[in-house]
């Protein structure tokens, strides 16, 4: 048995972080959109018990590093499931780039494994998988806007418009752990003290929430940021922001049309990709 999955990318709305765990994670307060950029999992059962995972640039890790990998054994291990998978991902989405892409890789094959396996997982048992693998898989099996707290296990559903987004990839990639690494955390607020004001009704609302605590380190470690996000307010964007750890930043425009043209002006900066709320 075999299937053809897709893994959407993120973009961070609003990211605080709120404090340094005893394991090292923080926690966090975040709004997060899933939007139309995907990396393509192919995914076969493979009898023989192995489980293989390459992608079509030959960039990601392979064993327990690979997030997909490590993803299918603990669903192998924890069901006493002797079959094995195969994976060959078509990788859209860029390495360390904030959006995602390993986090969504992992919630999607973790799916695709149950499925094709004839596994009956509970979504507890589901979510709780994907926490142990990565803190942005939950958001991933949930697949839809949020707000993310804790180390991302805790999801809300939040309501957002349709939103259109160009997104700028400096080609650079930044080492999320790294990023957290240079964090200088000021608590002047605990989770309960961050409250969403009004309705997120238009794109012009969302604009006003932008807001990412990690976007000054990001800067510091890749000074095109900087650069880019100034290029998109000057394309017109209504708003700019470096999403999660970096180094990608996105604009906010009114529709697709007015993104596309922001794009021209982008011309230089990196891999854009137009892109809308899914």
């Amino acid at each position: 048995m075999k299937g053809t999955y897709l893994a959407p990318a993120k973009v961070n709305l609003l990211l605080k972080v709120l404090s340094k765990r005893d394991d090292g994670y923080h926690n966090i307060f975040s709004v997060v959109d899933l939007v139309s950029l995907y990396d393509v999992l192919h995914i076969e059962d493979d009898p023989s018990g192995r489980v293989v995972v390459e992608d079509d640039k030959a960039l990601l890790p392979e064993g327990e590093k690979n997030t997909v990998y490590r993803a299918i054994m603990l669903v192998k291990k924890k069901f006493g499931v002797s079959r094995g998978a195969r994976v060959f991902m078509e990788k859209n989405i860029p390495i360390g780039s904030g959006l995602g892409g390993p986090s969504s890789d992992a919630a999607t094959a973790l799916k695709a494994v149950a499925g094709i396996w004839g596994l009956d997982i509970s979504r507890a048992d589901l979510m709780a998988l994907g926490a142990s693998v990565g803190a942005d898989v939950p958001l991933f099996l949930y697949g839809k806007p949020c707000v993310m707290e804790g180390i991302g296990e805790r999801i809300t559903p939040i309501s957002l418009p349709l939103m259109h987004y160009l997104i700028v990839y400096p080609n650079v990639l930044l080492s999320t752990p790294e990023v957290y690494k240079r964090l200088r955390i000021v608590l002047t607020k605990g989770e309960n003290d961050i409250k969403l004001s009004g309705n997120l009704v238009t794109a012009f609302d969302v604009s006003r929430i932008l807001e990412n605590d990690l976007e000054d380190v990001g800067i510091l470690m890749c000074p095109t940021i900087k650069v880019v996000k100034e290029r998109l307010i000057a394309s017109g964007s209504i708003g700019a922001l470096m999403s999660g750890s970096g180094s990608s930043v996105f604009g906010i425009f009114e529709n697709e049309t007015e993104a596309g043209r922001g794009s021209v002006s982008l011309d230089g900066t990196g891999s854009r990709f137009i892109v809308h709320s899914i």
